[in-house]
């Protein structure tokens, strides 16, 4: 009986705060009090049995977490700007990335367009890959890549790298036929 009349006083104190706070602080009270509630019934809970102490431990922490991220909130735009210049530095260093590949597979890097992480081919591993022999035509090139790139293509189901190795390889042997 005296927890009812308690919880009557406490909720007619917090309607009156709440009719008598300015609306920009109304939502801020309406967050502490469901909060406080919340830790109040789990402690009530946790004493007559019906919950587990580590439950009521959490509720009564929460409180303290939004207390917390709210203080760490007020110091962001300290910190705001030093990941704003980390990320922005990222971004530079990514572009000059995408330049020097660029540029790489522009000067026909080993002839064919080969990342600097993928190994060099050699003639016998691009005809391996492309399944055709030592002597084989220009057309006979064209049409066995052109039938492992539809079936490996990233589109269909396959992956960049093995479409890139097939596509090395078709380079590779092409030029190789065109310096003969």
């Amino acid at each position: 009986m005296i927890l009812l009349i308690a919880v009557g006083i406490f909720a007619w104190l917090a309607i009156q705060k709440f009719k008598y706070s300015p609306p920009e602080q109304r939502r801020k009270l309406i967050i502490q009090w469901v909060l406080i509630a919340l830790a109040l019934a789990a402690v009530l809970l946790a004493i007559t049995g019906r919950l587990h102490w580590v439950g009521a431990a959490v509720a009564v922490v929460l409180p303290i977490v939004n207390r917390l991220w709210r203080m760490f909130g007020r110091h962001l735009p300290w910190i705001a700007p030093l990941i704003a210049k980390h990320a922005q530095a990222k971004a530079e260093r990514n572009k000059a990335d995408r330049e020097e590949d660029g540029q790489q597979q522009q000067s026909g890097a080993g002839g064919a367009s080969q990342r600097p992480h993928e190994p060099q081919l050699t003639l016998q591993e691009a005809r391996k890959i492309l399944s055709v022999s030592a002597d084989a035509s220009r057309e006979e090139i064209i049409g066995a890549h052109r039938k492992l790139i539809q079936k490996f293509h990233p589109d269909r189901g396959g992956n960049d790298y093995l479409a890139s190795r097939i596509n090395a390889a078709k380079a590779l042997l092409l030029k190789q036929l065109d310096g003969q």
